[in-house]
C-alpha cells in the first residue's frame, strides 16, 4: 500500500449489502417500471463502485459536466469575481507579486494565495493580462473539482466506495459549489485545502497510529496553502473539529502522531516570507485593513449590506445545497441517533462548531457556509447507506416535494425569466428545463416508493441538465444584465482611435475595469466633462443622471461634444435600469 495506509473498511461494503428491494418487498401498487428503473440504478452503481478508480473517474467526469456550462461564456460577475481578476491582472502588469492592488488603490481583505493561483492560470494560457476571465477562473475549477475528489476519498475511507462516490456525487451536483466554480474568486480553492486537511485528520483520528510521511506533508502544506488562501479560516475549521473531538474524547492523545516536528516548518515555510513582505512592505498597513476593517468588521455587524439574523443559514442551504439538503432533512434522525458512531460523530465535530459561529456572525453570504456541506453530504450518504430516512411520514413527503419545486422553479423560470427580461425565446433551455423537472419529478415518485438511493441519484442527475440550461445557455444570454460588456463592445466601435482613454460617470461596477482596462477613470458628469475636452483621445461613458452635471461642466463647449451611441440595461447592483451615453470630441 502506498503512504495513504490501508483501508480501514472493505471498499466494497456497500455493494454487499443487500439491496432496498431486497429488504423491502415490493407493494402491490408499486408499477414494474419503478422497480425495473430502481433496480437499474441499483445495478449501475454496484458496478460502478466495483472499483475506486472507476468510481473516481466517474465522479470527476460527472463533475466537470456540472461545472463546465458557462464557464467560458459567462462575463465577469459583479463584484467580488472582477475584483479578484482585476488585481491579479494587474499584479502581470507591475510585476509586483507582493502587493495587492485594484487600480491605484489597495486590496488587502485577503491574502495572496488566490491572487498566484490565477495569475499562474493566466500566463499558462499564454495570454497573461490580457487573458479573459475564464482563464482567471482555472484555480477555482480546479478547487471545486479536488473538493468532490476528497469528499469521495473521505466518504470511502470512513465507510464504502458507494457512500464515497454518492457524497461526491452529491457535492458535484449542489448548486453552490457549481456557483463557486464558475467564480475567479477564493472559496472553491479555499475548500479543496479545507477537504485535505480534513481527510488527515479523519486518517489521524481513525488509525491512531500516527500519520505517514506522505499525509504529514499533505496535512501541514494544505494548512499553510489554506492560510495564504484565505487567513484563518482553515485554521477555525480544522482547530474546532479537533477541539470538540478532544472534549468528546477527553484525550489528545490521538494527535501525537501529526508530525508536527516536520510540518510546522512547512507551514511557517509556506505562509511566513509573504505575510512578513506584505507587512513591510505596506509599513503593516495590510493588517490594519485585512483584520481591523474587514475580519473584525464582519464579525461585529452586517457588512456590505449582508447582514442577516441567525437561522439563515439553515433557510438558505436549502437551496444552495440542493438536491442534497433535501436528503440530509429526510436523514437527521438517523444522523442524530447515530451521533456515537465515530464517522458521525467527526463529521458533526466539523459542522456543528462553523454552522453556530457563522450564524451568529452578523454578516452572511451564503458560500461561508461552504466548508461543511461536504461533511454534510457524507452523513447523509451514511444515513441512505443504512436505508433509514423519513420519507415515510407527512412532512418526509412534503419535505421530498422540494426535489421537483426547485428543478421547476429553476429549469422553467430561468427560460421565462430571459423572455421577460430580454424578449427572447431559448426553446434548448425550455427542453432541458422541462427533462429536468421530469427527471425532478420522476425521482419524488421513486422517493416516495421508499427507492431511497435511486431517487437521490435521479435527484442528482438533474444537476448537471439545469447547469447546461442556466449556465450554459440562459445566463451568457442575459445581455441587458452585462452592462459591462455592452459598455466595452459600444467602446470599440466608436472609439476615435485605437489607442482610447475611458472614464466612466455612474457607473464604477469593476467588471468595467477588468474588461475596459486598469486606466479606465471612474468619476463623476462634472470630472467626466473635463476629462473629456483635455487633450488626448479620449471617450466618456456618463449615465443619465450624470448628465446634467457633465453638460454643465461643457457649457458653450457642449457643440464640440458629440453622443455616438448609448448602452441601457438592468444594473443588478442596485436593482434598476440604466442608460448610458456615450460620448466623445466630434471627429
Amino acid at each position: 500500500m502506498s503512504d495513504l495506509g490501508p483501508f480501514p473498511h472493505d471498499p466494497n461494503y456497500a455493494n454487499e449489502q443487500p439491496h432496498w428491494h431486497e429488504q423491502r418487498p415490493r407493494s402491490q401498487e408499486e408499477p414494474d417500471w419503478i422497480t425495473s428503473l430502481s433496480d437499474a440504478i441499483e445495478s449501475g452503481l454496484k458496478s460502478l463502485c466495483s472499483s475506486r478508480l472507476k468510481a473516481f473517474f466517474a465522479l470527476m467526469l460527472f463533475a466537470l459536466v456540472c461545472f463546465l456550462p458557462g464557464f467560458n461564456s459567462i462575463p465577469p460577475v459583479d463584484r467580488d469575481e472582477p475584483r479578484f481578476a482585476q488585481a491579479s491582472k494587474q499584479m502581470m502588469e507591475s510585476g509586483d507579486y507582493i502587493d495587492i492592488r485594484y487600480q491605484d488603490g489597495t486590496r488587502y481583505k485577503k491574502p495572496v494565495g488566490i491572487y498566484w493561483l490565477q495569475v499562474l492560470s493566466a500566463t499558462a494560457t499564454g495570454m497573461k493580462e490580457e487573458a479573459p476571465i475564464w482563464a482567471f477562473r482555472i484555480p477555482s475549477l480546479v478547487g471545486a473539482l479536488l473538493s468532490v475528489g476528497f469528499t469521495f476519498l473521505i466518504g470511502m475511507r470512513m465507510a464504502s466506495v458507494r457512500v464515497g462516490f454518492l457524497a461526491g456525487l452529491g457535492m458535484a451536483a449542489a448548486i453552490l459549489l457549481g456557483v463557486e466554480a464558475r467564480l475567479a474568486k477564493t472559496d472553491a480553492m479555499l475548500l479543496a485545502t479545507i477537504m485535505a486537511v480534513q481527510w488527515v485528520l479523519w486518517e489521524l483520528y481513525e488509525n491512531r497510529t500516527g500519520l505517514t510521511k506522505g499525509q504529514g506533508v499533505l496535512f501541514w502544506f494544505a494548512l499553510g496553502a489554506g492560510v495564504l488562501i484565505k487567513g484563518p479560516i482553515i485554521l477555525m475549521v480544522s482547530g474546532l473539529t479537533i477541539a470538540l473531538l478532544a472534549i468528546q474524547e477527553r484525550s489528545i492523545a490521538w494527535l501525537k502522531g501529526s508530525r508536527w516536528k516536520i510540518g510546522f516548518p512547512l507551514f511557517l515555510l509556506i505562509t511566513l516570507p509573504w505575510f512578513i513582505a506584505i507587512g513591510i512592505h505596506t509599513d503593516w498597513g495590510f493588517y490594519l485593513e485585512s483584520i481591523g476593517k474587514d475580519m473584525i468588521g464582519k464579525v461585529a455587524s452586517g457588512k456590505e449590506s449582508h447582514g442577516a439574523p441567525p437561522g439563515t443559514y439553515l433557510a438558505a442551504t436549502i437551496g444552495t445545497f440542493w438536491p442534497v439538503s433535501v436528503f440530509v432533512i429526510l436523514s437527521a434522525v438517523w444522523i442524530w441517533k447515530e451521533r456515537k458512531q465515530k464517522a458521525v460523530r467527526f463529521a458533526l465535530s466539523w459542522i456543528v462548531p462553523i454552522w453556530i459561529i457563522f450564524e451568529f456572525v452578523p454578516t452572511k453570504l451564503p458560500h461561508y457556509i461552504l466548508p461543511v456541506l461536504p461533511a454534510l453530504a457524507i452523513l447523509t450518504m451514511l444515513a441512505l447507506e443504512a436505508r433509514s430516512t423519513s420519507w415515510t411520514r407527512l412532512w418526509g413527503k412534503i419535505v421530498a416535494l422540494l426535489i421537483p419545486i426547485v428543478a421547476i422553479i429553476l429549469g422553467l423560470g430561468a427560460p421565462i425569466a430571459l423572455i421577460v427580461l430580454e424578449g427572447s425565446i431559448n426553446p434548448a433551455a425550455f427542453g432541458l428545463g422541462l427533462v429536468a423537472a421530469g427527471l425532478a419529478m420522476l425521482s419524488y415518485a421513486i422517493l416516495t416508493r421508499g427507492r431511497v438511493m435511486a431517487a437521490f441519484v435521479l435527484a442528482a442527475m438533474t444537476g448537471p441538465i439545469l447547469y447546461l440550461s442556466i449556465h450554459g445557455t440562459i445566463f451568457p444570454a442575459f445581455h441587458s444584465v452585462w452592462l459591462s460588456n455592452q459598455m466595452v463592445e459600444a467602446a470599440e466601435i466608436v472609439k476615435p482611435c485605437e489607442s482610447t482613454e475611458v472614464a466612466s460617470a455612474g457607473y464604477a461596477e469593476p467588471s468595467l475595469v477588468f474588461l475596459m482596462g486598469t486606466d479606465t477613470v471612474l468619476t463623476d458628469g462634472k470630472n467626466a466633462g473635463q476629462f473629456l475636452l483635455e487633450a488626448g483621445c479620449r471617450l466618456a461613458i456618463v449615465e443619465r443622471g450624470q448628465e446634467k452635471a457633465f453638460f454643465d461642466i461643457l457649457a458653450e463647449k457642449q457643440a464640440k461634444i458629440e453622443e455616438v451611441t448609448r448602452v441601457e440595461g438592468y444594473k443588478l447592483n442596485g436593482g434598476k435600469w440604466q442608460s448610458f451615453g456615450l460620448y466623445r470630441l466630434k471627429m
